[in-house]
């Protein structure tokens, strides 16, 4: 059989295409009609629409074009900046796997070669680890609101599917075990080809069920894994690749779905394209597995040392109330308040929440800086929303001469929902999107980030 070269790149401009991949996938579910929209900035700095819009369109672009042509450190500084400018116009959310990209890019920016893959290795013990014991709490193993359960039943009755009582009770413990399974893996010695493929089937279920973003960002790692010379130099047939690329598209076109159910035409194309990525990663990196093996150098133990205390002070921070978005706790079932595991109200300095109030009139011009649907969202009587996007709202509101009459918010002394705080009211403040941007007030209500 004819030997070529099928796959080359470096790890770090695969780690940037990754992060473009995930914007690509935005846009394309979205559309561009809230492009320009930033009145839930993650970083708590409101861009103007210009900027915002440059952001989100031009700096990943761009930081790719750099990453495939500029080798140099200068390059690699500037690949840096420029996702460091996405981050800043990123709105209302940033995904656990934007935010394990961006700090991936980081890393391997400023460290040789022949570090990155201890380091990409480290990273996904990290997040497996770190998933797996954040789900270790009532609400996700044994309750009827587990984000567990509830994503399972609603994927399931997407596909026609029974949603058995019996199964949906198991898959908790399931994603918790596989999960463990593919940290613990990852991290002993000659573990890792098992774990990439345990880690290939739950990153496929994964994709399947609606976020091939995280998967492919998880396979790029896996291929910096297992590319020790700084390259990703598989050689051998195109077939094994395209044949697994097509069959793993054609199952995502099978089995994706949307919210609701029903899915475009453009939806479908999606879909396909989604799922051909992911399997021609997952084929390179089986590839790799055979031809690459993990070498072990005595410099492993400082990189394993720093992005475990990484990791352990993240888990922490968590686990205090400091903190819950972008710290790999997706689908937990963790709270931004209450008990489900964690009491976070008795953290002083926990970002307030307010309730809002539709204006009796809501000018047209407001409606051009911020997305009605989010307006409808904020101001519904169930909902509570973080005071870092009541700060940005309260100041395009009054722009416009209305306003939104945030009340501050406070947990009853039941425990099971926030209530209106005592006066005198405290006005909201400028704050970082660390903890969800819109939340439900009740904790009787299922919530599953």
């Amino acid at each position: 059989m004819e030997m070529r070269v099928i796959f080359q790149l470096t790890p770090f401009a695969l780690l940037v295409a990754a992060l473009f991949f995930h914007q690509v996938n935005r846009l394309w579910e979205y559309g561009f009609s809230r492009i320009g929209h930033h009145y839930a900035p993650v970083l708590g700095v409101r861009l103007p629409r210009q900027a915002a819009v440059a952001g989100q369109l031009v700096a990943l672009p761009l930081a790719l074009t750099i990453a495939l042509t500029v080798p140099s450190l200068g390059g690699r500084v500037a690949v840096v900046l420029l996702i460091a400018f996405w981050l800043l116009a990123t709105h209302v959310r940033l995904s656990d796997h934007c935010w394990l990209g961006a700090v991936a890019v980081t890393a391997m920016a400023f460290t040789p070669v022949h570090v990155q893959p201890t380091i990409a290795r480290d990273l996904l013990a990290g997040v497996y680890l770190t998933a797996a014991l954040l789900k270790v709490n009532n609400e996700y193993m044994f309750t009827e609101r587990s984000a567990g359960r509830v994503v399972t039943a609603q994927y399931l009755r997407l596909l026609g599917l029974p949603a058995l009582p019996r199964f949906l009770k198991a898959v908790p413990f399931a994603v918790i075990a596989v999960e463990l399974a593919a940290g613990v893996l990852a991290c002993v010695p000659n573990g890792a080809s098992w774990a990439l493929w345990l880690a290939i089937l739950m990153h496929l279920v994964f994709g399947v069920s609606g976020n091939f973003p995280f998967s492919v960002m998880a396979l790029a790692l896996w291929i910096t894994v297992l590319s020790p010379a700084g390259r990703v130099n598989v050689s051998g047939s195109h077939g094994a690749v395209w044949v697994t690329a097509v069959l793993v598209g054609l199952l995502a076109l099978i089995t994706g779905r949307t919210a609701a159910g029903r899915r475009s035409r453009t939806w479908l194309v999606k879909d396909f394209i989604e799922g051909l990525v992911y399997g021609a990663l997952c084929a390179v990196a089986v590839l790799l597995t055979a031809a690459s093996p993990v070498r072990s150098h005595g410099w492993e133990l400082v990189i394993h040392g720093v992005v475990a205390l990484a990791f352990v002070v993240n888990f922490l921070i968590v686990f205090a109330g400091v903190k819950l978005e972008w710290s790999f706790a997706m689908f937990t079932s963790l709270r931004p308040f209450g008990r489900s595991w964690l009491e976070r109200h008795r953290w002083r300095a926990w970002p307030r929440y307010y309730a809002l109030s539709v204006p009796a009139r809501i000018p047209r011009s407001l409606l051009s800086e911020i997305d009605p649907r989010f307006i409808y969202l904020a101001t519904r009587d169930e909902n509570v929303v973080h005071e870092g996007v009541v700060y940005h709202l309260e100041a395009l509101a009054r722009k416009h001469n209305v306003t939104f009459a945030p009340q501050a918010m406070t947990l009853a002394s039941s425990g099971r929902d926030l209530v209106p705080a005592e006066p005198p009211q405290t006005p909201p403040r400028r704050r970082f999107l660390d903890y969800p941007a819109v939340a439900p007030r009740s904790l009787d209500h299922r919530y599953l980030a």
